[in-house]
């Protein structure tokens, strides 16, 4: 048990690094099919197309009234498994701002499999859904993925703040674009015309990409993100892993200045990071590296009108809970009390 009286969680993760090998090798027969469609001439009309979301209108993007203001910094976490919410809860309550949590909606789970969390995170937390995982982006086509938007849209629209209409678009691992393109087009097309707020996360490489043909956030943007899109997103947000990147940590003058580029192509949203953390839960002998992660990302001091942190720590769950016990939430707690002075307007 833990201080107030809720059973420690059973260890239930998706490993992140496996997924991606799976989405990689799905990836590629994916695009040897696409290949071979191509080649064979008339048949590449086959080709997922974006259809009605290309028709988007300029700034339909644009937050209705109705919807509870968000903050301006954003202090993120990233919840993957509801199945114990009073803990989760009970942890947000003792975080020292209002956290913005971010759910991983399962796609082997039903829609009113989160109705409780949406309930009862709703009170303590903001709420940002993030309707597909980079690494099930194969396992859905665009019109499985339409219905799951309409399906979440319908369940909890009005309760969620937030919605992360594609994460990682430009991962190597997530099947070809042009079907990448239209799944997250058509999200956007959907929760717009509820007047929901938008987000899309973009997977930041570094310069080390996990394959020759992966596009950078800003390549993969101009080329694949629609310009009404991009014009109507509210928020855009980077995931980074320094797993992913042999190690890499860019500097504050080098992240400030890639996001100014960010700007450049989504002029009218906020932006931030969408995703941080390590391909693992943390073990004794990584605890070290967490605690320099969420210290570093979480304290940047990006003196840019447009940026608002968040950042949405994957593992929360898996690092932070019990909240009395885990020594990662007492960073992660320190983390929050660094954003808001790095970040301070």
């Amino acid at each position: 048990m833990d201080g107030d009286g809720v059973a420690a969680l059973p260890v239930t993760v998706r490993r992140r690094r496996l997924a991606r090998m799976r989405g990689a090798i799905a990836a590629a027969a994916a695009s040897v099919l696409l290949a071979g469609a191509t080649a064979a001439g008339p048949a590449a009309s086959k080709a997922p197309r974006a259809g009605p979301a290309a028709t988007v209108s300029p700034g339909s993007g644009r937050t209705a009234s109705e919807n509870r203001p968000l903050p301006g910094p954003l202090y993120g976490v990233t919840v993957d498994d509801v199945a114990n919410i009073r803990q989760i809860v009970a942890s947000l309550r003792h975080l020292p701002r209002m956290p913005t949590t971010r759910i991983y909606f399962d796609v082997t789970e039903p829609v009113s499999h989160y109705a409780t969390a949406v309930r009862e995170l709703r009170p303590v937390s903001y709420l940002m859904g993030e309707l597909l995982d980079s690494s099930e982006e194969t396992r859905m086509s665009a019109a499985a993925y339409q219905a799951r938007v309409r399906s979440y849209l319908g369940a909890f629209a009005g309760k969620i703040d937030l919605w992360e209409i594609g994460n990682e678009v430009n991962g190597s691992w997530t099947g070809p674009y042009p079907v990448v393109s239209a799944k997250l087009t058509e999200a956007y097309r959907q929760v717009t015309a509820r007047h929901e707020r938008t987000a899309l996360t973009l997977y930041d490489n570094a310069g080390c990409g996990d394959e020759s043909g992966e596009l950078s956030p800003l390549a993969f943007s101009r080329r694949y993100v629609p310009a009404a899109v991009r014009d109507g997103l509210d928020y855009v947000f980077l995931s980074y892993y320094e797993d992913d990147c042999d190690g890499i940590r860019p500097s504050e003058a080098t992240w400030t200045a890639y996001f100014a580029d960010l700007h450049a192509l989504y002029p009218d949203a906020l932006l931030g990071f969408g995703e941080i953390g390590m391909n693992n839960p943390v073990t004794v002998v990584t605890m070290a590296a967490a605690r320099s992660l969420v210290s570093y990302y979480y304290g940047l001091a990006i003196r840019l009108r447009y940026y608002v942190g968040g950042y949405f720590w994957w593992y929360y769950v898996e690092d932070c809970l019990p909240y009395t016990t885990k020594p990662l939430w007492r960073a992660l707690r320190a983390g929050f009390e660094a954003e808001a002075a790095s970040l301070r307007r």
